[in-house]
């Protein structure tokens, strides 16, 4: 594991979630992050999957909803270890894990909404309908990311 590639994507995934940001009901935000932790995941695997996603999400956190933070280090950061399980030769697997790395950041973000006192249900439903927007798009978007690449880089 190179040291500069963890940074360097950590600090895409970070970017990514802080660069186009749509407020949503619950006081977090819609955002771009999740394309780049799709393709992290593919690209670079679990491990690295993990630590780009959840450290880079958490960090945009910090910047603008410190309080949602540590539940998204550890929602973005499992996201990003899912879609790394998809990384190989396994075509299902490339397709199947980021799905379910998307599809557990919904659950975990409406989870984490049920379990803050001050917002609870109303909130986690009104973000949820935002939040599988967003899990289409960054599985869409990485999936696309990762088959450029493969494309450019002759895979």
């Amino acid at each position: 594991m190179k040291w500069y590639l963890i940074v360097g994507l950590t600090v895409l995934v970070m970017v990514s979630t802080l660069l186009i940001r749509f407020p949503i009901p619950g006081g977090g935000y819609f955002n771009l992050g999740d394309v780049v932790i799709v393709f992290t995941g593919l690209y670079a695997g679990k491990k690295i999957g993990f630590l780009a996603g959840g450290i880079g999400s958490a960090l945009a956190d910090l910047i603008g909803f410190p309080v949602f933070a540590p539940i998204t280090f550890v929602v973005k950061g499992i996201e990003g270890f899912l879609c790394g399980l998809g990384q190989g030769s396994n075509k299902l697997l490339s397709y199947l894990m980021p799905a379910l790395g998307v599809l557990f950041m919904v659950f975990g973000y409406f989870l984490g909404c049920l379990l803050f006192p001050n917002l609870g249900k109303v909130v986690a439903i009104a973000d949820l309908p935002v939040n599988l927007v967003q899990a289409l798009v960054g599985y869409v978007g990485g999936r696309a990311l990762f088959i450029a690449y493969e494309r450019v880089s002759g895979i």
